[in-house]
């Protein structure tokens, strides 16, 4: 079923981009579309809290052109709204696998399935460019998601850091700091034990409240064997915090999670920076 909805999503994804990509060649203005799209597998834990991974595909992209701002980075994707100076109003949709019985843990396969979710909410960022080198960029983002799916009926919000170096050619470093706050709702969903229901799993009882749900570290490294074409390779480690650090769910396998994706990048239009 995981990797059905996997599937799924990459199709669609991917789609949505050519899509983009297509009417900007179609439809071309004086100020003509730039992007990029990246492709490729990735390692992702099987849930959070998972000591077991598996393979997933990777999508990262972004398309630019006089009325249209839009990027997709993995389950993630933002549309820009309003722009004015270093300053930027959106929308932005988050898709979540959820959690079903097809995994390695002997007794998360006993408790019960999580449905797939789609969150959805607004972002503010602000972003700048010569802060500290000439060329560099530093961005700041805080998002706020809501459940539309009536997964967990519940918040959850992001504050993100960005700094990304000059362009070395051939090489682009980018990293990232990100931090989530979660919802009662959202907590006990994901990491909350319901005794009367599973106690099968012969796990404690344990009610997960609102709380810092984890800090993450991440790195892009981009390797540009031409103006069109690269490498592309993305590492995150994420430390699971507060209530969901606590919970049995992750004490069965680990607050450390990892990420590992390695793919293709396709660049067009005129800026290629």
């Amino acid at each position: 079923m995981q990797s059905i909805r996997l599937y799924q999503l990459y199709v669609v994804a991917t789609s949505i981009i050519l899509l983009f990509v297509f009417s900007s060649k179609v439809w071309a203005t004086e100020t003509p579309a730039s992007g990029f799209f990246i492709a490729g597998p990735a390692l992702n834990p099987e849930y959070r809290g998972s000591e077991d991974f598996t393979i997933v595909p990777m999508i990262v992209s972004q398309y630019q052109s006089e009325f249209v701002n839009f990027e997709i980075e993995g389950l993630t994707a933002r549309a820009e709204l309003w722009q004015q100076s270093a300053y930027t109003i959106g929308v932005t949709a988050e898709f979540d696998f959820g959690r079903d019985s097809d995994v390695e843990s002997e007794l998360v396969k006993q408790l019960k399935e999580i449905d797939a979710s789609i969150n959805g909410g607004v972002y503010a960022a602000w972003a700048s460019k010569d802060q500290f080198l000439d060329g560099d960029n530093l961005a700041y983002r805080i998002a706020l998601f809501t459940d539309l799916t009536n997964t967990h009926n519940g918040l959850f919000t992001t504050l993100t850091a960005t700094y990304t170096l000059p362009l070395a050619i051939p090489w682009r470093f980018e990293f990232e700091l990100e931090t989530t706050y979660a919802s009662n709702q959202y907590m006990d969903t994901y990491f909350s034990i319901i005794p009367a229901a599973e106690t099968a799993a012969e796990l404690p009882a344990f009610t997960a409240g609102a709380s810092l749900r984890d800090i993450t570290f991440s790195t892009n490294i981009g390797f540009f064997t031409s103006e069109v074409w690269g490498a592309f390779l993305r590492l995150s480690a994420s430390r699971l915090t507060g209530d969901a650090k606590d919970s049995p769910i992750v004490n069965d396998g680990t607050a450390n999670q990892y990420f590992a994706g390695l793919g293709i990048i396709y660049r067009f239009g005129g800026n290629n920076e």
